[in-house]
């Protein structure tokens, strides 16, 4: 075990206990929620587009991201309220322990998720091994099992990404037919 392991190790404990604590429906709300957000902001932002459209005289690339931002909110809020339900529902029902454990098990899940990414970032700008020397990557424990991780969920990242990119903080009301 080398210092990035170290490294790797406290952000993954330092997961586990956030997730005992807040528990599994708040550790799957905040993962859901940003995920969903995004993805419901790229495709339904048209809609607070046309609202603000109408009641603002902003430059229309600003209502565009204002449009963006605004349905991400909303969505992480409401995912973020029924999470709160769902967490009272569990302890009503006395599943507290469980809802307890099932969010340490499933915010180290998250953290892992994004331990990949940025794994997958450093990968990219330490190609000269700069940041990172080889033997201390090679020597690492925790290193392969996280990337492949990223390995797994960079393209569908990138593929979320030129979706909206495409749009260009262009996207149009549906025609009506």
């Amino acid at each position: 075990m080398n210092y990035l392991d170290i490294v790797l190790g406290i952000f993954l404990v330092s997961a586990m206990f956030s997730g005992v604590k807040n528990g599994f429906f708040v550790e799957l709300a905040s993962l859901v929620s940003m995920l969903l957000g995004i993805y419901i902001a790229i495709r339904c932002s048209y809609l607070m587009k046309s609202y603000l459209e109408n009641h603002l005289s902003w430059n229309p690339k600003t209502v565009q991201v204002m449009a963006f931002a605004l349905t991400f909110i909303v969505v992480v809020i409401a995912v973020g309220i029924l999470a709160k339900f769902f967490t009272g529902l569990a302890n009503f029902a006395s599943l507290g322990i469980f809802n307890k454990l099932l969010g340490g098990i499933f915010g180290v899940l998250k953290m892992v998720l994004i331990l990949s990414i940025i794994v997958n970032l450093l990968q990219k700008i330490n190609f000269d091994y700069t940041f990172l020397d080889k033997e201390t990557i090679d020597k690492s424990k925790l290193y392969d099992p996280i990337q492949v991780v990223s390995k797994i969920i960079y393209p569908v990242i990138e593929d979320w990404f030129t979706a909206f990119r495409s749009k260009d903080f262009q996207l149009e009301t549906p025609q009506k037919e």
